[in-house]
């Protein structure tokens, strides 16, 4: 009897210990698209069309939603008073950013204001795109399968896996941009599928190539092959271990050193590689560094070397590293080694 008791009690409490509230729907947006210029800040979203008010064959159950604002705070408030409901950003995938709004804001003032979006995932990718954001936004569409946010994620990893785009999410970019001894690299993207990096240099002009992304990773660790081609033969790069990269200062000169240590796979049908591999990547390396010398942009970390060689932090400001970075001499050393490629 006592037991049931106790159970009465428990039931009767049940409704006073509910949740009064109503729980709260939030519209989750899977792209951003940032425009900005003299008259102002243009926000793009793209996401679930949950009411099916905007759905339509063409726009595969997603809805976008833009507004414009004279400063960023206008432009956010636009934009959640368009959306049916509260609009939150935890699942976003891709923050797209106009090339034009890149130079009409400074980028760690942009990228900071998206950074402290209700929610915002830090891991979206940060891409920058020629033309407008919104029309970009606008014409995102999962080609496989029906949902946006899985589409994008498989799209990503592709091109990340490819090393044709840097994997560049909006933390690291904020994370990079915070000192002056290292400078992020963008994703590049066009309508026509074409990938590449964007330089936030001091000229924000210059576009790596999908090709040189590609050698800028496989510097950096992160990217596990690299085609290079040699009289008329294949070879498969990839790195042996991290790269070395140093700053020498000799009688007032600086020299920016990388040793770079990769095997060069090739088939067990073919002769062992003749001379010449060797010298075409310290080649592509020198060129590589040279680009980014001459655009102000130290995506590789020099300064990460250089910044060791100061006793404070005031010192190595003081130092003018972006202006050392740019005059300084290049070697790179190539430690390359063979071996067959096994037979799959």
């Amino acid at each position: 009897m006592k037991r049931v008791l106790c159970w009465l009690l428990v039931l009767g409490a049940l409704p006073l210990c509910g949740c009064a509230g109503r729980v709260e729907l939030a519209l989750m947006a899977v792209c951003l698209g940032v425009d900005a210029d003299a008259a102002g800040i243009t926000l793009t979203v793209k996401s679930p069309d949950y009411a099916g008010s905007g759905a339509s064959e063409e726009q595969d159950g997603y809805m976008t939603l833009s507004a414009a604002g004279s400063d960023w705070t206008q432009a956010v408030a636009a934009l959640q008073n368009q959306a049916p409901m509260s609009l939150q950003f935890g699942q976003l995938r891709e923050v797209v950013i106009s090339q034009n709004a890149l130079e009409n804001m400074p980028p760690y003032e942009l990228l900071g204001r998206i950074d402290q979006l209700p929610g915002v995932r830090s891991h979206a990718l940060v891409t920058v795109c020629p033309g407008t954001a919104k029309e970009f936004v606008e014409n995102q569409k999962p080609v496989i399968g029906k949902r946006l946010s899985k589409y994008l994620d498989i799209s990503m990893q592709y091109w990340e896996r490819q090393g044709c785009i840097p994997a560049t999410s909006l933390a690291c970019a904020l994370r990079d941009l915070s000192g002056s001894w290292r400078c992020p690299m963008l994703a590049w993207v066009s309508g026509e599928g074409q990938m590449g990096g964007y330089i936030l240099g001091e000229e924000q002009n210059l576009y790596l190539s999908g090709r040189e992304v590609q050698l800028c990773r496989l510097i950096q660790g992160e990217t596990q092959h690299l085609l290079l081609h040699r009289a008329g033969r294949y070879y498969s790069v990839s790195p042996r271990r991290r790269a070395r990269l140093t700053l020498e200062t000799r009688e007032g000169r600086d020299t920016l050193v990388l040793f770079l240590p990769v095997t060069a796979a090739y088939s067990v049908f073919e002769n062992p590689p003749g001379p010449g591999l060797e010298e075409t990547l310290r080649q592509e390396a020198e060129a590589l560094i040279g680009k980014l010398q001459a655009t102000g942009c130290d995506a590789l970390g020099f300064g990460c070397a250089g910044v060791r060689q100061y006793a404070t932090l005031l010192q190595w400001q003081q130092g003018d590293w972006p202006a050392r970075y740019r005059e300084a001499d290049v070697r790179v050393e190539v430690d390359l080694r063979f071996r067959q490629q096994p037979i799959v």
